[in-house]
């Protein structure tokens, strides 16, 4: 099997496994994206591997190493965006925790006054 057809391949695979996950809301759409951009990357060198030469050539990179710098850029833009969503994510959770935890000790509080003057001995 040669690096084109593996593209190609890997591209349809990519692309068809993203819309499932998408369809059965197992993946974000703001996610989908990204690794449906890089399905269709992976599909266009597949298709036109003479266009991936020459973007080779005029960097002055043999062939493999373009492919994999096309592949490592991809992979690399997508992981940080990702990390820096899941730092988003991370920073909102700990600001919802907070809120609880607030909110817990207020009730806390407002439920020991309410029932301390329930509970005082009244003189008969």
């Amino acid at each position: 099997m040669n690096a084109e057809l593996f593209m190609l391949i890997g591209g349809v695979f990519s692309f068809v496994l993203t819309l499932h996950w998408v369809r059965s809301r197992d993946l974000r759409e703001k996610y989908a994206v990204g690794w449906l951009g890089l399905a269709v990357i992976l599909l266009f060198c597949g298709l036109f591997p003479r266009l991936l030469m020459s973007m080779a050539d005029a960097s002055r990179l043999s062939y493999p190493a373009a492919v994999l710098f096309v592949a490592l850029t991809f992979v690399y833009g997508f992981s940080f965006s990702v990390s820096v969503s899941m730092t988003r994510q991370h920073r909102t959770t700990n600001r919802l925790l907070q809120k609880v935890a607030l909110l817990e000790e207020r009730l806390a509080r407002v439920e020991a006054v309410s029932y301390t003057h329930l509970t005082l001995p009244t003189k008969a």
